[in-house]
C-alpha cells in the first residue's frame, strides 16, 4: 500500500479518486482550500512554504495533483498561471525534497491539443492550446518534465470526464438538468462540436492504475474513450431517455471565439500501459445516472 498526497480532493475528480484509493487500502491525505474535514488538510498550492511544510509532514510516496482552475471560460487570466502552473511548480519542487518520493502524477487536460489537423489526437502531437486553461496546463506539463531527474512522473491528459456532482457550468450537467426539469428551451453555444466523453468512475480507476503501475513511468498519456460524441448526439440520447424534446437556441454569449471543434483521443498508448483497454461505461448509462442523481437532489 502507498502513502499518497492528493491535491484537489474535494473537486469532481479528486473526491471520487480519494474514495477509490482509500477503499483499496492506501493511505491518502487529501488537500483542500476550503475548511478541512474528513481528514483532509488545508493547502494553498500557491503558497510554497505551506506546500513544503505539508510535504515534510506527510512524506508522500506518490503525489496525485488534481487541483486547478478547470473552467475554460473563467476570467482573470493570470489566475490560471498562478494556480495551474506556479502551483504545480511548488508541488514538484517540494516533492523533490521528500526522501520517500516515487511518482508524481499530474492531471493535465486534453485542452493542451487545441485544434489540430489530425482526426484523432495522439500524445506525439505538438500541443497548440487556444485558451489560457490549456496553455497554463501545458506549461505545467513542462514544469513536471523538468523534474525527471528527481522523481518519476506520469502526465495524464483527460478528455471530457462526466458524471454526478459535476459543476453545473459544464455542458453535460446543464443538459441533464434541462431535460430533468423538462424545460421547453435550452440556450447553448456552438452545436457542431465533438467531444470524447469518459465516465467519472472509469476515469478515476484508470488514474489510480496509472499512478500505481510501473508502466506509466515518464509517460504522457490520454485518458479517453476514443469515441466521438457530438452535442447533437447528447441531446438525442437525452430525448430518448426522458421521452422529452427541447428546443435549442444558440446563445451568442456562450459561443467561444477560440472553439476547439473536435476533441477525440487516441487510446493506443493508454491500452498499452494498462495491458489492454478496459470496457468503459457507455455515455447513455452515465446520463441515466446523472438524471437519477438530479431527481434525488430535488426530493
Amino acid at each position: 500500500m502507498s502513502r499518497i498526497l492528493l491535491t484537489g480532493s474535494t473537486g469532481f475528480v479528486g473526491a471520487r479518486l480519494q474514495e477509490v484509493l482509500s477503499a483499496a487500502g492506501h493511505e491518502v491525505v487529501g488537500t483542500t482550500t476550503g475548511l478541512p474535514s474528513d481528514g483532509r488538510r488545508y493547502c494553498n498550492i500557491e503558497d510554497r512554504d505551506g506546500v513544503a511544510a505539508l510535504m515534510h509532514e506527510v512524506q508522500p510516496e506518490i503525489v496525485i495533483h488534481c487541483a486547478a482552475i478547470s473552467s475554460v471560460t473563467a476570467g482573470r487570466p493570470m489566475e490560471y498561471y498562478r494556480i495551474n502552473t506556479v502551483g504545480t511548480e511548488n508541488l514538484a519542487d517540494c516533492f523533490a525534497d521528500v526522501p520517500a518520493r516515487k511518482r508524481f502524477v499530474f492531471v493535465s487536460t486534453a485542452g493542451v491539443y487545441g485544434n489540430q489537423d489530425a482526426e484523432v489526437l495522439h500524445e506525439e502531437l505538438c500541443p497548440l492550446p487556444v485558451h489560457h486553461y490549456g496553455l497554463s496546463k501545458f506549461c505545467a506539463e513542462r514544469v513536471v518534465q523538468n523534474y525527471s531527474g528527481a522523481f518519476e512522473f506520469t502526465i495524464v491528459r483527460p478528455f471530457n470526464i462526466v458524471g454526478e456532482a459535476q459543476n453545473q457550468g459544464f455542458i453535460v450537467p446543464k443538459l441533464v438538468n434541462a431535460f430533468h426539469d423538462r424545460l421547453d428551451v435550452v440556450r447553448l453555444g456552438n452545436l457542431d462540436v465533438y467531444r470524447d466523453y469518459i465516465d467519472i468512475n472509469d476515469a478515476v480507476k484508470i488514474i489510480a492504475m496509472l499512478a500505481l503501475s510501473s508502466s506509466g513511468r515518464s509517460e504522457v498519456v490520454n485518458l479517453c474513450s476514443g469515441k466521438p460524441v457530438s452535442l447533437k448526439d447528447l441531446i438525442k440520447a437525452l430525448e430518448a431517455i426522458t421521452q422529452h424534446s427541447i428546443a435549442v437556441e444558440v446563445a451568442p454569449e456562450f459561443v467561444r471565439r477560440n472553439e476547439v471543434w473536435r476533441l477525440l483521443g487516441d487510446t493506443s498508448k493508454l491500452a498499452r500501459l494498462l495491458g489492454g483497454m478496459p470496457v468503459l461505461i457507455p455515455i447513455e448509462e452515465t446520463l441515466r445516472r446523472m438524471l437519477a442523481a438530479r431527481g434525488r437532489e430535488q426530493t
